[in-house]
C-alpha cells in the first residue's frame, strides 16, 4: 500500500511541476478532474494516502474496509446523485439532501454487507455509526478534502464506539 500510494503522489507531484508530464496527463485523464484538482493532488492520490494511513492506523480490518469503502462509494454515490438529480441545496451550491441520503444509504449498505461476511468482526450498528460519521463528513464544508477526513473520521468513530459497546 505504501508503495501504490507514494506512486500515485509522486506522479501528482511530478504532472503538476513538469508541463509535458501536466500536458499528457490532461489529455489522458482531464475530464475526469475537478476544476482544483488541475492545480493541485488528485482525489486518487488522497485516497490512496488515506488508505496507507488507516491501514497502519486500524487493526481491525472491517473498520478499515468499511472507511475506505464509505469513501470510495459514499462519496461517488453523493456526487452522482446530488449531480444529477439534486434540488435541495444544503451548506453550499455543492451538496445537496438526495446527495447526502444517497451516501448514507450506499455506506449503509456496505456496513451491512461487511457485518454479514465471514471473518469480518464489524457489527451492523458500528458499521452505521461510520455510515453516519461519513455522510457527515461528506455534507460539511470543510476546507481539508473530505477524501482524507471520511475514512479516517469515520475510522476513529468506529473505533471507539466499538471499544464503547462492544
Amino acid at each position: 500500500m505504501f508503495l501504490t500510494a507514494l506512486t500515485f503522489v509522486l506522479i501528482d507531484f511530478l504532472r503538476l511541476h513538469i508541463n509535458p508530464l501536466k500536458s499528457i496527463f490532461i489529455i489522458l485523464f482531464g475530464s475526469l478532474l475537478r476544476k482544483k484538482e488541475f492545480s493541485s493532488l488528485t482525489g486518487g492520490s488522497y485516497l490512496m494516502l488515506a488508505s496507507f494511513v488507516n491501514m497502519l492506523i486500524f487493526e481491525d480490518r472491517g473498520i478499515f474496509m468499511a472507511s475506505i469503502a464509505f469513501l470510495a462509494v459514499g462519496d461517488t454515490m453523493a456526487a452522482l446523485v446530488g449531480l444529477t438529480h439534486g434540488r435541495t441545496k444544503i451548506f453550499t451550491l455543492r451538496k445537496t439532501l438526495e446527495g447526502m441520503i444517497a451516501c448514507f444509504l450506499s455506506c449503509a449498505l456496505i456496513s451491512y454487507i461487511l457485518s454479514i461476511l465471514p471473518n469480518i468482526n464489524l457489527p451492523l450498528k458500528i458499521g452505521l455509526i461510520g455510515a453516519s460519521i461519513a455522510t457527515i463528513i461528506e455534507i460539511i464544508p470543510l476546507e481539508v478534502n473530505d477524501n482524507v477526513l471520511i475514512p479516517l473520521v469515520s475510522a476513529i468513530g468506529m473505533q471507539i464506539f466499538k471499544a464503547i459497546l462492544i
